[in-house]
């Protein structure tokens, strides 16, 4: 009986190969505990592989840029604290002055002048680079009491914010496509406006004689800056607690994500070795069929 051993002896190399191929990859897998090293390896699940990768870089800036925010806003934070005690202390000055002596008057006046200067370096504060109360990717210090055409004293009713020059825009996180959180406090806003013009009006004061009209509206601008400065310190508390949810949501989808990535490129050990072990079987009994087509002589043929 002749027998066509040349196709089958094709066929079974074919087969021996692809086996052989299959079992290095299993091998591979069992060594290296991971699916396939390319994503072309990972068939189906590619797709999935490279969304869920983009999400978490995505996710992680978003987390750095929210800690960054929320370190921004603390340090401002903080600022405000400071000028909130300038004006407690001042307020208290000026109330001694409207009662008491041409001393008192005197030492309102000289200490005007500090708290000035330091509501001004307060108001410059930067952090890792940027200042804090210049609005958005401000380069400029947000405070020149220098400022040409600022004087805060030409009209005691009027406010001036010539001392400005930072953006007019807040600063704000993208959330997504369509949210954006803005954060922070500009330099401009009216009370800080009004607290520079209280005490540029004490320090450019006229010592020889009480000027009560000027204390009591420096006292009154004093007195609705501090109320109003409470206001936006608490916002400035809702807005951290803003960021710190958004972190906290953002490092549980990438607890998730990660979990998912390593559920697609990962192999279960157990499960590898059971494969690298049926690979090996087949491809020991797939030798041994192409051994026997093989060794088949040409005597064979021709009975």
């Amino acid at each position: 009986m002749r027998v066509a051993t040349s196709t089958l002896n094709a066929v079974l190399l074919a087969q021996s190969l692809k086996v052989q191929a299959e079992y290095g990859q299993a091998l591979t897998q069992q060594a290296s505990g991971g699916k396939s090293a390319s994503l072309s390896g990972l068939g189906g699940a590619a797709g999935q592989t490279v969304s869920l990768t983009s999400d978490l870089e995505l996710s992680a800036r978003l987390v750095s840029r929210a800690e960054t925010a929320q370190a921004m806003i603390e340090t401002g934070y903080q600022s405000l604290a400071g000028i909130g005690d300038l004006i407690t202390t001042a307020l208290t000055s000026v109330s001694s002055a409207l009662n008491g002596t041409d001393a008192a008057l005197q030492s309102v006046a000289t200490a005007a002048a500090g708290w000035l200067a330091d509501t001004a370096t307060a108001l410059n504060t930067d952090y890792a680079g940027s200042y804090v109360f210049g609005g958005a990717g401000a380069d400029t210090a947000p405070v020149d009491l220098d400022a040409a055409g600022y004087d805060p004293t030409a009209d005691a009713d009027a406010a001036d914010t010539g001392y400005y020059q930072g953006n007019g825009a807040a600063w704000s996180l993208m959330i997504d496509g369509d949210t954006r959180l803005d954060y922070g406090v500009r330099a401009d806003a009216e009370p800080l406006e009004a607290t520079l013009r209280a005490f540029a009006l004490l320090a450019a004061m006229d010592t020889d004689t009480a000027d009560t009209d000027l204390l009591t509206q420096a006292f009154t601008l004093l007195d609705d800056a501090a109320a109003e400065l409470g206001v936006m310190m608490e916002e400035l508390s809702a807005q951290t607690d803003s960021l710190a949810a958004l972190a906290d949501r953002e490092t549980e989808f990438q607890l998730f994500a990660e979990s998912a990535l390593e559920s697609l490129e990962t192999m279960d050990l157990a499960e590898a070795a059971a494969k690298v072990a049926e690979l090996e079987t087949v491809l020991e009994a797939s030798y041994a069929a192409l051994a026997t087509v093989t060794s088949v002589s040409l005597l064979d043929h021709l009975r």
